[in-house]
Formats: C-alpha cells, structure tokens, sequence
C-alpha cells in the first residue's frame, strides 16, 4: 500500500514538473539541437544551438500575444518584418527586447556559422500583470511605451549570464516547485533587463539630481565598463573619455545604480565568473584571468566575500549535471 501511494506521488510529481522539449537539426541539414520548456504561466524558454551545412531561409508570423527576449551568444543574425524599411540585426553578446508584431519575419541562417541564442517569449498579458503588481502609473506608462511599441538592444551583461546558467536548475525541483523555479528567474532577469534597457533615463528626472547630458555620460560609462570588463577603465580614466569629472561620475554612478564605480566593476567581474563556472570547462586560474584578476588568489578572495564559498566549492556544489 505505502509502495502504491509513493510510486503515485512520484507519478503526479513528475506530471506537475516543467518539461524540457529538445528538438534536434536534422542530421542532413546541419547539427545542433534547440531545447525548450513552458512555465505555468506561459511563458517560453528556448536555448538555441545550431549549424546549417547551407544557407536556411526561415519565415514565420510573430504572435501579438508575447514580447520576445532574444540573447545573441555567437554569430550574429538579421532577420525583417513585413511592412518595415529597415531589419534589424543582434551581434555576438547583444540581447534585443520587443513585442510581436503579428506580421511575417524572415531571416537567413548562413552556412557553417555557430548560433547559439536564448530566447524567452513572455504573454504580454502576464509583463502587464507584473508592472501593475509591481510598478507605479508613471512607470508603467514608460515601460510599455518603450517596451512595447519599439525595439531596444543592449549588451549582454555578466548578471545576465549568471541568470541563465542558473535557469537549468529548474530541474533539481520536482512538483510546482519547478516551476516556481522558473518564474522566479524570469523575474530576477527581467529586472536586470528593464534596468539595462531604459538606463533610468525615462523615468522621472527628480528621482536624480544629475543633468541630462550627465546622467547620458554616466550611462555611457557604464556602458564602457560592460563591454571590456577584464580591462574596465578606472575612474580617472573613465572621467576622462565621457568628459565629466571624477566628483561628478563617481556621485553621479552611485546615485543611478545605487553602487560605487569600483564596487560595480568587482560585482560584475564576479557574476561573470560564476557564470563561466557552471557553463565552461575552464579552471578556476583560467577564469581569473578571463573576468580580470592577474593572481587567482585574489579573484578567490573576492568570490568567497559575494558567495560564500570558494570557486572550487562552488563549481562543485551548484554544477549542473
């Protein structure tokens, strides 16, 4: 009787746990697999690997009903949209943000070129959902102004990465704790992603005593910082090539991300090192240098201070088989 009820209750587990679908290139096409699961609430996350041994041509209707989150981790794509002059085009290390359009898209996929892309398609009744759960009429207004009549691209940030290494974890949870999982990464990466793509500059000016053309060199600091990581400028170097002065970026940076230039640097360094410990098969030595630090002594220092623990412990404890 107690085998029953347990091999019952495992069955229902198993029925209530997100399911990955994996979709393999056909051997004749190219290689590559694409790996997708589906959350309670609709949501879709989609993980991209492909290689075409030819040119392959793709068209299809891009649904209304969802706002497309697309993560480009290799070469890069273009695709158009009926009815629009210009394509869009995501590079190596770019994730690009937008609603449906309820028209045909059309991309190519060149030959022999590695892509490699995240992609999680959001209903957009469920992001309204969560702005007026979360966010004030102000606010709202300009998320769903920019988010959901335009088009925006940033970088690919370390956070981001460490959220999607993470985001494989569902599976260690059985039940609607899978699921839970899930969305609660898709809201840990949509904040990271909201704060990237409107750079605090179309909310309300009075939330920050900066001038405009100030709070625009910040950003683009920051910027700076995001796209050489390893070899980030430091302050007086950064003062220097957006043309504000130290007081001002080193004020004005801690006012608008809530963190001190430096203290940033570090904290980014480290989330992409966390990242490349679940992802790579580099070793720790290696790591260091990648995201910046000359002696690992240090970098594992430092990783201990943010994680806990050290690289090595972490790899080893949180390693998704």
């Amino acid at each position: 009787m107690s085998s029953q009820y347990i091999n019952n209750l495992y069955r229902e587990l198993l029925s209530n746990t997100p399911q990955t679908v994996t979709i393999a290139i056909p051997e004749n096409m190219g290689t590559g697999q694409i790996r997708q699961v589906v959350t309670k609430r609709g949501a879709v996350i989609s993980d991209w690997k492909m290689n075409y041994f030819s040119d392959m041509n793709v068209r299809g209707i891009n649904s209304e009903e969802y706002i497309q989150l697309l993560f480009c981790l290799s070469d890069g794509v273009s695709w158009n949209i009926a009815g629009m002059r210009e394509g869009l085009y995501l590079e190596k290390g770019e994730t690009c943000i937008y609603r449906g359009h309820g028209k045909m898209e059309s991309l190519c996929y060149a030959q022999n070129s590695n892509f490699a892309f995240k992609n999680i398609k959001i209903p957009v009744s469920y992001f309204k959902q969560l702005l007026g759960d979360y966010f004030e009429d102000s606010e709202i207004s300009a998320y769903e102004k920019k988010l959901l009549t335009g088009f925006s691209k940033v970088s690919i940030t370390p956070y981001m990465e460490h959220i999607f290494a993470e985001l494989k974890d569902f599976s260690h949870y059985r039940g609607g704790l899978g699921y839970l999982f899930l969305e609660s990464k898709i809201h840990e990466l949509l904040s990271v992603y909201l704060s990237e793509v409107l750079e605090l500059r179309i909310l309300s000016s009075d939330l920050y005593p900066i001038s405009k053309s100030e709070r625009d060199s910040i950003v683009e600091a920051k910027r700076m910082i995001d796209g050489q990581l390893a070899f980030a400028p430091n302050l007086e170097e950064l003062s220097k090539q957006i043309g504000i002065s130290i007081s001002k970026l080193s004020k004005g940076f801690s006012t608008m991300y809530g963190i001190p230039v430096h203290a940033y640097i570090i904290d980014q360094r480290l989330e992409r090192a966390a990242s490349l410990l679940l992802e790579s098969n580099m070793n720790v030595s290696q790591i260091a240098s990648v995201v910046g630090y000359t002696k690992p002594s240090n970098f594992s220092a430092a990783f201990k201070k943010k994680y806990g623990v050290i690289p090595k412990k972490y790899k080893e404890t949180n390693q998704i088989k």
